[in-house]
């Protein structure tokens, strides 16, 4: 639990999660998000696994959301019902009771469970000012410091810096950083002024983390197995290691 001790700080005589922290923190050791909540250990966006990501070392859990057909903010993966519920159909279409009766939470009930316990990833998919949606509950809740949020829309994530600077959010490259497009990559990252960046573990090279360390911008690497890439990540000065298995590579880190 060293790593979430370390991403909280005092109010009122209570530690409460921050991202701030967390950010600060990272550059001194390598920090665990958990992926989807701990999909490992609970089915994936649900609310159980957003428990297991609470108890199990990570310093963030991720999750991701779309806009449901009554404007509601979504906590599911896909576009489509179909792979993780028994609905059928675009998640655009369904409204929020549908939803809540196939087992998709509201990101209003996820805060819930959050809220004081772990920092809270939010990666925005899908919806026509889902920025706004995300970032005015994020301010009724109290939790601008215990949300990050990511999105591979670069714009996305520069939209939602406009509508709150202090809301730390991360551009996930989908691209491979070649010696031929890092340099634009970085670029860009300093033009949208986004906090940090996200590359599949695979593709966080030496390189690439070298140049945004370079910018001050943190690095994270998505979805981390446990085993030889935990220690190889952070050997090249990984930051946060995103990965379904929290609790194992929140163990891996401590011993290693």
């Amino acid at each position: 639990m060293l790593a979430v001790a370390l991403a909280t700080v005092s109010l009122c005589g209570m530690d409460v999660p921050s991202a701030s922290r967390a950010f600060e923190e990272c550059w001194r050791k390598t920090l665990v998000v958990g992926h989807r909540g701990a999909a490992a250990y609970a089915p994936e966006n649900t609310l159980p696994s957003f428990r297991a990501a609470i108890g199990s070392g990570a310093v963030a859990t991720e999750c991701d959301v779309h806009l449901d057909a009554d404007g509601g903010i979504a906590v599911i993966h896909d576009d489509t019902l179909d792979r993780t519920t028994t609905g059928k159909g675009p998640v655009a279409r369904a409204t929020s009771t549908e939803l809540r009766a196939l087992g998709v939470p509201s990101l209003e009930e996820l805060t819930a469970v959050t809220k004081g316990k772990i920092v809270l990833v939010i990666e925005i998919k899908d919806g026509d000012g889902i920025e706004e949606k995300v970032v005015a509950h994020l301010r009724k809740e109290g939790m601008l410091d215990q949300a990050i949020v990511f999105s591979f829309d670069r714009e996305r994530v520069a939209k939602v810096k406009s509508l709150e600077p202090g809301l730390k959010g991360v551009w996930l490259i989908g691209d491979k950083p070649t010696a031929g497009v890092l340099p634009g990559m970085v670029a860009d990252a300093a033009a949208a002024k986004v906090d940090g960046v996200g590359f599949a573990y695979g593709n966080a090279s030496e390189e690439a983390v070298a140049a945004f360390h370079g910018r001050r911008l943190p690095v994270f690497a998505w979805t981390v197995p446990p085993g030889e890439w935990v220690g190889r990540l952070r050997e090249r000065g990984v930051n946060f290691i995103i990965t379904n298995h929290p609790r194992h590579v929140s163990e891996q880190l401590a011993d290693g």
